[in-house]
């Protein structure tokens, strides 16, 4: 309510009669009602945006920062992006998607739930073959503009490796190939595989720094 309405409700009092009034003189249901009343309605505002904001963020959309470099030249340290949550309630996980999903490092301590940004290459069911600088899915070589690709340079250098997706997991890598953590490292010894549970959803939009906006399709 605001002070012209408080007023108006005063006024229209007046003319009935003089309000009660204290024994200094004040009256004794006006301000302290209407500073109540505010009070509960800003409170009851809060409430719902509070609300809503949740929702938004649990269903629609939420707002990630990149930190790090294992996603260049796609993706810069600093870069904000919007994370589109609903795609995934209707259509599945594609080859080439940049996902960001929730893990833990084995590696990073301390070790607590993190986001991270990666592209999906494996499927769940296929065989992820690297080697001579290539990535093979079920043996098809994949047109890959991000390689060369090696297995993880940081454990294992420029050996070659078989990797077998398992039911309701991705095999994820990022586009910086010789400087990400990933799915290149079997088991549990860092990032491993990207669960389906895990997945947050699918980066729609780039819009800091305001000169690299960028609107993102699946598999760009």
């Amino acid at each position: 309510m605001t002070a012209e309405g408080i007023r108006g409700a005063e006024s229209q009092a007046g003319g009935a009669g003089p309000a009660p009034q204290g024994k200094d003189g004040g009256t004794t249901n006006g301000d302290d009602d209407a500073e109540q009343s505010a009070l509960k309605e800003w409170v009851g505002l809060l409430v719902r945006a509070g609300i809503w904001a949740l929702l938004i963020y649990l269903f629609i959309f939420q707002v990630s920062i990149v930190d790090g470099d294992s996603m260049k030249e796609t993706f810069h340290h600093g870069d904000k992006l919007v994370i589109d949550k609903l795609t995934y309630r209707v259509s599945p996980v594609g080859r080439f998607d940049v996902i960001v999903f929730e893990t833990v490092d084995a590696l990073k301590e301390p070790r607590w739930p993190r986001d991270y940004i990666k592209r999906v290459i494996g499927l769940p069911g296929e065989t992820v073959a690297i080697h001579d600088g290539g990535v093979w899915v079920n043996g098809q070589k994949l047109d890959d503009r991000f390689g060369p690709t090696y297995t993880n340079s940081a454990w294992d250098g420029h050996q070659a490796q078989t990797f077998e997706v398992p039911p309701g997991y991705y095999f994820v890598m990022g586009d910086n190939r010789g400087f990400s953590k990933d799915s290149r490292v079997e088991g549990r010894q860092s990032l491993g595989y990207a669960a389906a549970g895990q997945i947050k959803g699918l980066v729609r939009l780039r819009f800091w720094p305001w000169r690299d906006w960028t609107w993102f399709r699946r598999g760009q």
